[in-house]
């Protein structure tokens, strides 16, 4: 992977104390008008105790927003491909504005997922640098749920992106996935990312972009706070 320069689209500050940040959103489930709960940064050696905490505080959804499926799913030899695209505010409209879309998919449970992420967005959002989302997380069975978690960029297999050099990430908290994106050299020259990770646990799961890429001064606003735009739900089926 090429390096990726330090480029501020939106409300992003490259200047900001980002280990201020929060590291996690939480949907509520209580209106249309979402509210996130943040958490602050933690550091990656907190490993397994970071990653159940995780998966406690976003277990898998229905359409009420609450409630969980059993896991037990068993492998297939199912492949499925899935893609999303990062637009830049200026291809959506909104400036400051990057967006997900689609904001989610739908693939079978226990089926290989190769998931393309394609990032229009040239400017980074840096993260702390002690904050686990730059590494790629999903190969970890430890809760019997997602396997898999190889990621390339632009062809390229990568066990992390450096954290100065993360524009979004792709997160599932309740499956401990974590996809972290770089930028992309132009809005014109993107990025391609692709995911390849199996769920064998049924279930709509959140996720979203943990990387302080809105507006505001923190980078949490605008788009990070708008459901649909840096934050959407995935189903197991």
């Amino acid at each position: 992977m090429q390096p990726v320069g330090h480029h501020v689209t939106g409300g992003r500050r490259a200047g900001e104390d980002l280990a201020r940040l929060p590291a996690l959103r939480h949907r509520r489930t209580d209106g249309d008008r979402r509210r996130s709960l943040v958490r602050r940064a933690v550091v990656l050696g907190a490993g397994v105790a970071l990653a159940a905490s995780l998966a406690a505080c976003s277990s898998s959804t229905g359409a009420a927003g609450s409630g969980s499926s059993g896991s037990g799913v068993v492998a297939s030899t199912v492949v499925v491909h899935r893609t999303i695209v990062i637009e830049t505010g200026k291809m959506d409209g909104r400036p400051g504005w990057p967006r997900y879309t689609p904001a989610g998919f739908t693939a079978p449970a226990g089926a290989t997922v190769v998931l393309t992420i394609v990032n229009h967005d040239d400017g980074t959002a840096p993260l702390p640098p002690s904050s686990p989302w730059g590494q790629v997380w999903g190969a970890d069975a430890t809760y019997g749920e997602t396997t898999g978690g190889t990621e390339l960029v632009n062809g390229s297999p990568v066990r992390a992106v450096p954290n100065d050099q993360v524009s979004h990430t792709f997160t599932i908290p309740g499956l401990l996935v974590n996809v972290p994106i770089p930028a992309a050299q132009s809005s014109a020259d993107p990025v391609t990312v692709t995911f390849t990770f199996r769920v064998t646990k049924k279930g709509t799961f959140t996720w979203l972009c943990v990387a302080p890429c809105g507006s505001g001064a923190t980078g949490m606003g605008g788009a990070m706070d708008t459901p649909g735009w840096m934050e959407g739900h995935v189903t197991f089926t």
